[in-house]
Parts: structure tokens; sequence; C-alpha cells
């Protein structure tokens, strides 16, 4: 009975390891895109395992970051730090641009919020860059950063 015991109790873990497995492997599967593919998509959702900023900008307070995934070959914008007061401030956003062929996505700021990201555009082989605005109630700053 202990022989079997202890099998039954390998055989589950081992299950449940190459289950895990199993499971993860589709979904990671479903959740990758590559280059023109990922055009509009979703950063956290596909490409954020290995993101990292290579350009970066100051709005006042803010941040603007123009944020880069090798394995999916894509780029897209984020701003944050960038809270406001919606009686008397404009909305901060961010921006990324695609220089080839000029290709945008856009986010604003939620009212409770301080930060947002854009969409991605695919990067490979082209450059990029994000511009974005913060208002500070006395200055309004908008930059953009350099393309990657």
């Amino acid at each position: 009975m202990r022989n079997r015991t202890t099998w039954a109790r390998t055989a589950a873990a081992i299950l449940l390891a190459g289950g895990g497995l199993l499971a993860a492997t589709p979904a990671h599967a479903a959740t990758t895109c590559s280059g023109s593919a990922c055009d509009g998509k979703d950063p956290a959702v596909y490409c954020q395992g290995d993101a990292r900023t290579v350009e970066s900008v100051r709005l006042g307070q803010a941040l603007l970051e123009l944020r880069y995934s090798p394995s999916c070959r894509a780029a897209w914008g984020r701003i944050s730090n960038a809270g406001y007061d919606t009686r008397d401030q404009f909305t901060p956003y961010a921006t990324v641009h695609r220089n080839s062929d000029g290709r945008e996505y856009s986010c604003s700021v939620a009212t409770d919020g301080t930060g947002c990201y854009t969409r991605m555009v695919n990067d490979a082989n082209v450059t990029s860059y994000a511009k974005g605005m913060w208002d500070s109630g006395a200055r309004i700053y908008e930059d953009r950063t350099a393309s990657y």
C-alpha cells in the first residue's frame, strides 16, 4: 500500500507540474506577437515580459517613456506620475508615433489615475518616439522622446 501511495503522490505531482506547463504553453503562445502583428495590441497582454524603457523625458513631475520589447519588436508610450485636477488642468496624455508612416496610438490619464500606456506599434526595422503632455496647473509641459 505504501508504494501505491508514494506512486500516486508522485504521479499527482508530475501531472500537476506537467498540467501547469501544458496550460501555460497555449496561453503564452496565444499572447505573443511580433512586428506588424503587434500593431494596435495591448503591451501588458502581449509584450510586457521583456519590455524596457529605451528613451524618456520629464514633463514637469510626470515621466514620459518610450517602451520597447525586443521579443515583440514593438514600441509604445507610457506616462506616469501625471495626476491632475479635472477642475483646472488639461488631461495628460501619451502618444507613440512610428516615423516610417506616421501611425500613432494615444492614451489619456483617467480622472482618478496617474498614468497610462498606449497600444503598440510595429518597430521592426523602423523607429518610433513617444510624445506627451502634462499640465501642472501653472504650466503646460509638452515634449517628445528621441526616436528609437
